[in-house]
């Protein structure tokens, strides 16, 4: 199975890398979902929750703004605020 690995960036630091099934990220225009082999792309995030579903279960994250970027199954999210919400 394919899988996203998912780096989350702060100011402060470089959070712990996931190995996702699946997330689902704050866009601007709405929450958009994520899988394996998405397309690449960048993009402005909104404030929210991003959901990471992993084989492990599900990790949720508050963030306040940032960035996406999607390419070959990397996923790098850079955000000002970022807290594990569950």
């Amino acid at each position: 199975m394919n899988e996203l690995t998912v780096t989350i960036i702060t100011p402060e630091a470089k959070q712990e890398d996931y190995e996702a099934i699946s997330l689902i990220v704050p866009l601007e225009d709405g929450y958009w979902g994520i899988l394996p082999k998405h397309s690449n792309m960048v993009a402005v995030l909104s404030k929210g929750n991003i959901k990471v579903k992993t084989s492990k279960g599900e990790v949720v994250f508050k963030i306040e703004d940032g960035w996406i970027e999607v390419f070959h199954n990397r996923v790098i999210i850079l955000t000002t605020g970022f807290e594990i919400a569950n």
